[in-house]
């Protein structure tokens, strides 16, 4: 079964105030008991002193004998108590059994007692307070010495009846505290509900989006507690809208860039069928070998573009020796460049300039540079590829002899498809496309120039330099040149 926040709030919270409750209690009792101890300690010395107060003066044997046949009514006279008005029986039980006292002479013959007092001393007569253990009953008792008729005041308090009030305080706690949590449990479940609402206003709002709805939530009523979770959402709605974008912009992509070159093929293959010759036959066949290569080409430059989109993110990054890695894509484009006879020149196969970046992608990047430099250059020219350090920043040169690209135009040749008027090189026009993008997910700069020569394109590809502590150049490169 599924967890569930709302009760795992109610039950730990519970747990926890019964735990801080009980808590509570414990040291209010401790607390309380210390307090009450004093204050019946206090009611004690009163009592005693009250009591020699009122017999202070000279003791007459007959008024004492008169008190104490007075006494021994006292159970009566508080039983009619129990009918006067705004006195609880709880409060006459407890009048009937609280204080006791006795007073005696100098001779240790007891004058005067409550009724249930002892005919035993309270105490040994000293004064002041004790705790005594008498008949199995645990005391607390004042004494008192009038130094005018010399008698002895012993006021006592079982201490059954402290215990007795403790207890009752501490189950009046107890009590209150159950009574209370039905409806504390009661508030907690609605307070925890009203707080989770919001999580079921943004389940309930992505569960009601039809499938192609990526909009972000709204932010404005969302709990600082949740928006985390509902930013990590809309980041992910955000992936996903490009995702789905990049999608339908490589099929339609794919469909515009492969109509044309399939209608092509479809109409050389007719004409090979119907070739009556094998030179018409072989010439259509090769027209239909030029149209696959073309559209291999585009697809291949589809799949690439739509792997290095900014929004997917660059991984598997490592540091790259920008000349070793241009020294490789040259050695794999030299049959190319041999056709033309056309010559790649690495100025600097011993730059140890050091970038942070994904070999695959850095290596197309490479390869689209030179490829396009390769194709545009008329036959019997040069290309250069050159490589320099400057502070923070490594750049990367790729010049070529070609007709140039006029200044109008250079911002456009990186859009989608976008070819100068007038070139008939074969191509997709996706190749500097990919070179911006993976540039971008470099953070890096791409500068379009005329190449030093004063005729053709110069592509300077800016990166951002990293630290050569961690990579070793092992090997070093001669100056390549191939013809």
């Amino acid at each position: 079964m599924a967890p569930s926040i709302r009760t795992y709030l109610l039950i730990n919270l519970l747990l926890s105030i019964t735990l801080i409750t009980s808590l509570a209690i414990i040291g209010n009792l401790f607390l309380a008991h210390q307090d009450i101890q004093l204050q019946l300690d206090a009611q004690l010395i009163r009592s005693t002193l009250r009591t020699q107060a009122i017999f202070s003066g000279p003791i007459n044997l007959k008024n004492l004998g008169a008190i104490q046949q007075r006494l021994k009514v006292e159970n009566k006279q508080l039983a009619e108590l129990k009918n006067a008005p705004n006195l609880k029986p709880e409060a006459i039980r407890q009048a009937s059994k609280n204080l006791e006292f006795q007073i005696w002479n100098p001779q240790g013959k007891l004058l005067l007692h409550s009724q249930h007092a002892l005919k035993t001393p309270f105490s040994n007569g000293t004064v002041g307070l004790s705790t005594l253990w008498i008949n199995n009953h645990r005391w607390r008792v004042s004494t008192g010495y009038n130094h005018g008729n010399h008698l002895t005041v012993m006021v006592a308090e079982r201490s059954d009846y402290r215990q007795e009030l403790e207890n009752r305080l501490t189950q009046d706690s107890v009590v209150v505290m159950l009574i209370t949590y039905p409806f504390l449990g009661f508030l907690i479940w609605v307070i925890v509900g009203r707080g989770l609402a919001t999580l079921k206003r943004v389940a309930r709002e992505v569960h009601q989006r039809a499938p192609a709805y990526l909009e972000p939530v709204d932010l404005e009523s969302v709990p600082s507690e949740i928006e985390p979770l509902v930013r990590e959402l809309n980041s992910l709605f955000r992936r996903l809208q490009a995702a789905f974008e990049r999608e339908k912009r490589f099929t339609a992509d794919a469909a515009h860039e492969l109509k044309t070159p399939l209608a092509a093929l479809n109409t050389q293959t007719q004409v090979a069928l119907r070739a009556t010759t094998d030179e018409e036959k072989k010439e259509a066949l090769l027209k239909v070998l030029f149209g696959v290569r073309r559209s291999t080409h585009v697809v291949q430059q589809l799949l690439t573009l739509s792997r290095m989109e900014p929004e997917a993110g660059l991984t598997d990054t490592h540091s790259v020796i920008l000349a070793k890695q241009a020294a490789e894509v040259i050695s794999m484009l030299v049959p190319e460049a041999l056709k033309k006879n056309i010559d790649l020149e690495l100025l600097s196969p011993d730059c140890k300039a050091i970038i942070k970046g994904n070999i695959t992608a850095i290596d197309i990047l490479m390869r689209n540079l030179i490829d396009n430099a390769i194709r545009y250059s008329p036959p019997d020219s040069l290309v250069t590829i050159d490589i320099q350090e400057d502070g923070k920043q490594v750049t990367l040169s790729v010049s070529d002899n070609g007709p140039g690209i006029p200044e109008k135009l250079r911002k456009r040749v990186f859009e989608r498809f976008f070819r100068v008027i007038g070139n008939n090189t074969m191509g997709s026009g996706l190749g500097l496309s990919i070179v911006q993008q993976i540039a971008k997910l470099h953070h890096a700069e791409i500068e379009l120039r005329t190449s030093p020569s004063g005729k053709g394109a110069e592509f300077r590809v800016i990166f951002p330099r990293e630290s050569e502590t961690t990579v070793h150049n092992d090997s070093s490169h001669s100056k390549h040149t191939t013809r």
